[in-house]
């Protein structure tokens, strides 16, 4: 009864023995390497960049911002902005139709190069 746990000790411990270290598994590029120091130093730079805006009264001085006196508030009506789905009403023919005219568009029109045209893909009639 003793001999069980030791049997699974051994085989954890040989298993977690064959384990790859972390060097090796960075360097398959499997494992990312601890990036603090770019990470601190991208968040330095975007901090700089952001600090560094010019303000809306030099924006305003250069022209590149103007204000409206005016603002015009109108009451806008409530509707369903969702977009319908046209190709959920298609019937099987209508499906058929469409897969066949965009063969024959890749067969005539579409112009291909020589070598790749074994690689375009048509669907089924």
């Amino acid at each position: 009864m003793l001999q069980l746990p030791n049997a699974f000790v051994l085989f954890f411990f040989r298993r977690l023995s064959q384990r790859p270290t972390a060097e090796e598994l960075e360097q398959r590029n499997i494992l990312q390497p601890d990036r603090q120091a770019e990470k601190r130093e991208i968040k330095r730079r975007l901090t700089r960049k952001l600090s560094q805006r010019p303000t809306v009264a030099e924006l305003q001085a250069r022209k590149i911002l103007r204000f409206n006196e005016y603002v015009e508030v109108t009451d806008a009506q409530d509707y369903d902005r969702r977009a319908d789905k046209p190709w959920t009403k298609l019937t099987p023919a209508d499906k058929a139709a469409i897969r066949k005219e965009l063969n024959e568009f890749k067969s005539c029109e579409m112009e291909v190069h020589e070598d790749s045209k074994q690689f375009t893909r048509y669907h089924r009639p």
